[in-house]
């Protein structure tokens, strides 16, 4: 086992506050992986960030980022490398002991400009007065009081009329089709499809089956394609329940599509 401990700085001679690399290179035995120990310095010496392990030919190296917070040297113990077993077995090297030194920031001499300085006059404190203040108010209240009566002169807004009922959105049917979500498209058609009818003609809501609601469609609607309306949503029902890949599910969703646009337009119908 070889082992040696290089300690690499940022740039120049370390200064208190200086990041200061401690690297240890091991030669780790055939089957051990390396890993880098825990390691928790005195108070003076602070670990920056986690160890870096670099693979080096057939060594390993295991650096870590330190500094010191106090001039002069300090001794400290650098964890000895982890060594794992690919049978989970784990050894550690011993510690080696590394004296790393830091020089103080401030400049060399004496520093009569950092001596405790004499205490300074009391500062004096200004009386607050309201007037400003309630100027300010009275301003304000000057433009805004005119520009709020004009404003409520003006009137409400005219409404606008509504366009027209919303469309229903699309459905991503060719997506859940090609997915082979077959039953879910056929779920989404007669969803839509019966939501649509239910919005014009409420008394063939969505709680009715299918035949109680081609009935009050028979009585309320008696323009609208029943026969047809009737054959669809018989064969939604039975796609619904229905087991096996052979559903033409998106042939179902563009008939739905073309009798949407017949029942919006009583004239298609």
């Amino acid at each position: 086992m070889i082992g040696e401990l290089l300690l690499v700085l940022q740039a120049g001679f370390p200064t208190v506050g200086d990041t200061i690399w401690v690297r240890r290179t091991v030669a780790p035995p055939p089957g051990r992986a390396v890993r880098p120990a825990e390691w928790a310095p005195t108070d003076e010496v602070e670990v920056l960030g986690r160890a870096r392990v670099t693979l080096r030919g057939d060594s390993v190296e295991v650096a870590y980022p330190v500094t010191l917070w106090a001039p002069g040297p300090h001794v400290v113990q650098v964890p000895g490398p982890l060594l794992v077993g690919a049978d989970g077995h784990l050894d550690s090297l011993p510690p080696m002991a590394v004296t790393l030194t830091a020089t103080s920031v401030l400049p060399g001499g004496l520093h009569d400009s950092l001596k405790p300085q004499p205490a300074t006059a009391t500062v004096a404190t200004h009386e607050h007065r309201l007037a400003p203040l309630l100027a300010l108010w009275a301003l304000a209240a000057l433009v805004l009081v005119p520009a709020h009566l004009w404003w409520r002169r003006r009137g409400p807004a005219p409404a606008v009329a509504p366009i027209g009922p919303a469309s229903p959105p699309e459905l991503p049917v060719v997506r859940w089709a090609e997915a082979g979500e077959a039953r879910t498209v056929v779920g989404a058609t007669v969803d839509r499809l019966r939501g649509l009818i239910a919005a014009r003609v409420p008394e063939g809501g969505t709680e009715l089956d299918t035949d109680a609601c081609l009935a009050a469609l028979a009585r309320s609607r008696p323009e609208w394609p029943i026969g047809e309306l009737g054959d669809l949503l018989r064969a939604l029902d039975e796609a619904r329940f229905a087991h096996g890949p052979d559903i033409d599910a998106l042939g179902m969703h563009r008939w739905a599509g073309e009798l949407e646009a017949r029942l919006a337009d009583p004239v298609r119908s």
